[in-house]
């Protein structure tokens, strides 16, 4: 046999395996990405709005996350806040229960919004994490915090406007 003959005969054998294992690499490939979770969606950032000369609580979202070992804990902060006039998004179970402090978690620490949640708790620590949808977190750990009697009910906007969060609440049926 020459080498053309030998070539010849090798060739789509050769081509074939060549092939396949392409076939193969992919459908693995293709099997991972569709065994993949779905990612979250991202936060829609907040809507500058013209709200007046101050800041009050139902221009504010918060989500109320039970962080302590106690049942409950998250429905009640959550009746009290919307009692003051805040729009609570959610109250369930944080990613655990054994958080020491209970702790806000908003945009940064002079963010109106959190000015305002801050000063209708009493017992609470701070988190600053930059997030661009303006909500506020209250995580309550096994120190509770406690809502204040008489809360100042607005924080002064210098320019009367408000970064305020583009999302829907579960009680107002939207």
């Amino acid at each position: 046999m020459d080498t053309n003959q030998v070539v010849r005969t090798f060739k789509t054998p050769v081509t074939l395996v060549l092939l396949l294992a392409l076939v193969l690499i992919a459908a693995n490939w293709g099997w991972a990405a569709v065994r993949e979770p779905v990612p979250p969606r991202p936060p829609e950032p907040c809507v500058v709005q013209q709200i007046g000369p101050a800041l009050t609580p139902e221009h504010v979202y918060v989500q109320v996350f039970n962080g302590s070992a106690t049942n409950g804990l998250a429905k009640r902060l959550g009746s009290i806040l919307s009692a003051d006039g805040f729009k609570v998004v959610r109250c369930v179970n944080a990613d655990r229960n054994d958080y020491p402090r209970s702790l806000v978690v908003g945009h940064s620490e002079d963010s109106p919004e959190v000015v305002l949640v801050r000063k209708s708790l009493t017992n609470v620590d701070f988190k600053a994490d930059g997030r661009i949808d303006r909500t506020v977190d209250v995580i309550i750990g096994n120190e509770q915090p406690s809502a204040v009697e008489q809360p100042n009910s607005s924080v002064p906007l210098p320019d009367g406007t408000a970064c305020i969060p583009h999302m829907k609440t579960a009680d107002s049926g939207e």
